[in-house]
């Protein structure tokens, strides 16, 4: 069965994106259905780990894949992927993605 995990800073990733969101356009439904979208993605990676883009300057493993106007930063697993980041593709992704092995 595939599926996906987090590694430890991600659902503060996601609160941020919807926080962000929900008040820069003042719509919680706008901000929730974004959620939604990458959630989506998590499931699709999560079955076809190896879909995004492979990211080695990023660290070993690290793939990303964009869903406008976020990036999903991840490592395919056994039965899945586990979600490293998810930053806003205008942010210099070598500045702000977390390392970790």
């Amino acid at each position: 069965m595939s599926r996906f995990t987090f590694d430890t800073d991600v659902r503060a990733d996601l609160d941020a994106i919807w926080d962000y969101i929900a008040v820069e356009n003042q719509s919680p439904v706008a901000a929730s259905n974004q959620i939604e979208v990458l959630y989506d993605k998590f499931s699709l990676l999560a079955t076809q780990p190896f879909l995004g883009e492979a990211r080695e300057d990023l660290g070993k493993n690290v793939r990303m894949f964009v869903v406008r106007p976020y990036v999903i930063l991840y490592r395919p697993k056994d039965h899945g992927i586990k979600v490293a980041q998810v930053v806003h593709s205008a942010q210099d992704i070598y500045a702000v993605f977390r390392h970790k092995g």
